[in-house]
């Protein structure tokens, strides 16, 4: 079935009209899916990243060098007809397809109202009209673990809209614009920039981090604080194209397949219905007619596995994520640490992610409903039930908060009594 989903996109991609329901589902879930598999690889090295040369910009796109250039306007690169084509067809099957999380709010009120209260309804910001650029319009970042000070502007008006930043010590380096900011902000957000031209990108040395509520040093870019001068090493990590599409595959609803180049057009932002559900837009049409029934979800999720593998394509599993990796690391991988659990192993095709949380929702802090969940198996007086007959929270005892980074913390979902190993046989089913 595979197969027959990307030849077909193949086939719509060189210009073939070839839109069914099947068609349809499997290019929406081709296209969001296949930037996921560049996040399962190790960090690209740094010696081997795409590089930056003041002098010598002729060399892009041919594995030397990959240039952002400077906040001035110039024209984009010609595309043949048949990528034309391809753009064409790609833009007229969203169109066609998908509605957009507003058409869902007259049917599900609820459940739209509770998705704009999630961090999956602004985990993708253009950064010009973002809080943050706002607050850090004409300000400055004096990076405190290099000799370097960034200069950031904001212009929003009738002719542009646009943030960018510099290298104060070093102005023979361009001003580069900053085009997405990731993340939610419950925890952090990082700015990259993408360059249409080159297909390349750069995430950049500072991030927000909301424990501070203030910039710091961007997650895991400690181990770059050495670079070379006069690249965009400079300004952060470079990314090459497969780099680019893996951090915008999870921050978005829909994205290009492969075969098609990185532009901002084709991004829609934010995880929204339809990345989840896949597109609706027919389902909406004959809803206002009375027969929604007649355009039932393209996407099933009739198993915990399919549940547990739907958010694991971004919040990771097993199949994403070394189990060597080191205990804070893990942390941010719920659906890991749930499927090491034997709340789970123990109760097969019972308990999901959705089992405690509202999928639509923003996640809640209310403890006594946690309990209660945990209740519904351990009841009080049976073999299930705690030994230590708590007083009221099982999440501090068993699922308690570990930091990852820079005070930025998540809460441990393999549950289990701390400090006690997993047994053998949980761990082979990993």
């Amino acid at each position: 079935m595979t197969s027959l989903f990307n030849n077909r996109l193949l086939a719509l991609l060189a210009g073939v009209g070839l839109v069914t329901g099947v068609c349809i589902l499997g290019l929406w879930w081709f296209a969001r899916s296949v930037p996921m598999q560049y996040q399962t690889q190790p960090d690209q090295s740094w010696s081997g990243a795409p590089q930056f040369n003041a002098d010598d910009s002729d060399t892009a796109g041919h594995g030397e060098s990959a240039p952002l250039g400077d906040a001035t306007p110039r024209a984009s690169t010609p595309r043949s007809d048949p990528t034309e084509r391809a753009l064409a067809a790609w833009r007229e099957l969203v169109e066609v397809n998908f509605a957009g999380d507003a058409a869902c709010a007259d049917c599900h009120t609820r459940e739209y109202e509770a998705h704009l209260r999630s961090g999956h309804s602004r985990t993708l910001t253009k950064m010009a009209e973002s809080d943050l650029a706002q607050r850090l319009a004409s300000q400055s970042y004096s990076d405190p673990r290099r000799k370097q000070t960034f200069q950031f502007e904001l212009r929003n008006d009738q002719f542009t809209d646009q943030f960018t930043v510099r290298d104060v010590d070093r102005p023979d380096m361009p001003v580069i614009p900053v085009m997405w900011l990731l993340g939610s902000g419950t925890h952090a957000q990082t700015a990259i920039s993408v360059d249409e031209q080159t297909q390349t990108g750069v995430e950049f040395r500072w991030s927000y981090l909301a424990p501070e509520d203030g910039l710091g040093i961007t997650p895991d870019h400690e181990r770059f604080d050495d670079f070379q001068e006069g690249t965009i090493e400079c300004f952060g990590r470079p990314l090459d194209g497969a780099g680019v599409r893996g951090c915008l595959a999870c921050h978005t609803t829909l994205n290009p397949p492969p075969q098609l180049p990185i532009l901002e057009s084709l991004y829609v932002a934010n995880v929204g219905c339809e990345r989840c559900h896949g597109p609706r837009k027919k389902h909406v049409e004959l809803a206002y007619e009375g027969r929604a029934s007649e355009a039932a979800p393209l996407v099933q999720y009739a198993t915990a596995a399919t549940y547990m593998d739907a958010c694991a394509q971004c919040h990771r599993d097993e199949t994403k994520v070394s189990v060597d990796s080191p205990p804070h690391e893990l942390v941010r991988f719920q659906p890991l640490g749930l499927k090491r659990s034997r709340c789970y192993l123990e109760s097969p095709g019972n308990m999901t992610c959705s089992t405690c949380h509202d999928p639509h929702d923003t996640v809640s802090h209310n403890r006594v409903v946690y309990r209660e969940q945990c209740q519904q198996c351990h009841q009080p007086g049976t073999p299930q039930d705690c030994p230590q007959l708590p007083s009221g929270d099982c999440v501090e005892c068993h699922m308690p908060a570990v930091e990852w980074t820079a005070g930025i913390s998540f809460h441990d979902h393999w549950i289990r009594v701390q400090g006690r190993d997993v047994p053998t046989d949980s761990a082979d089913q990993l």
